[in-house]
């Protein structure tokens, strides 16, 4: 975890620099994007696992209080914990067979897309609270290394499949559409647009209960 943090703060420092910069250079008017904004964001998604997260946002003001978003979010892992126990137990079985001892990990990489919408609550101030929702689809890809053979993906699924139920082990990525709760609170200082915003994900077509939630900070700027 501490790590993690580590890794979780570096972007945090620099889209934050950057706002300051940004800041000095514009005027202090505290009005509306004409027509939308566009913002890069990192932050820390939680499901079973606790993963960094990346990506970029494009919003359009249909009227005054209402945004229509598109967002592509890159996550590094959301492997879930039935899994994670798949592999230890076939580790487990490999070692007691072979006499040899074995030792698995896997990441489960996500990919998501959404498109949704935003109702601003304040329109007037720099500070804009907002509720929102949107649809998409999640892309996972699974990736397996053993301690000492590297990557084995390939051959762990096509003789063992994916007993977790999480991907299709016949394709190289599986697709699941999900649903997405976004509350968060925009800042808006001239052309300058800081997001701060919290994503609760629900995934669709696995066969236990696939949760994600995400907290992000974005910077960017208004059109």
């Amino acid at each position: 975890m501490p790590a993690l943090r580590s890794f979780l703060l570096v972007p945090c420092i620099v889209l934050l620099s950057a706002a300051a910069g940004l800041a000095q250079t514009q005027p202090a008017a505290g009005t509306n994007p004409e027509h939308g904004y566009i913002i890069a964001f990192a932050g820390g998604a939680v499901s079973d696992t606790t993963s960094p997260s990346f990506g970029v946002e494009i919003g359009e003001h249909i009227t005054r209080e209402v945004q229509a978003f598109l967002t592509l979010t890159y996550v590094d892992n959301l492997i879930q914990d039935e899994a994670v126990s798949a592999l230890d137990a076939l580790a487990a079985d490999l070692t007691a067979s072979s006499g040899v001892p074995w030792a698995f990990e896997g990441r489960d990489r996500g990919l998501a897309f959404s498109v949704g919408g935003k109702y601003l609550f304040s329109t007037d101030g720099r500070a804009r609270p907002y509720l929102g929702g949107a649809a998409g689809v999640l892309n996972v890809k699974r990736t397996i290394t053993e301690i000492d053979l590297g990557d084995v993906t390939e051959e762990i699924l096509m003789l063992y499949g994916a007993p977790d139920g999480g991907i299709d082990p016949t394709q190289s990525s599986t697709f699941k559409p999900m649903l997405e709760a976004a509350p968060g609170v925009s800042f808006v200082n001239g052309r300058l647009y800081v997001d701060v915003g919290f994503r609760f994900r629900k995934i669709f077509r696995s066969r236990e209960p696939f949760y994600v939630s995400e907290l992000r900070v974005g910077v960017g700027m208004g059109f």
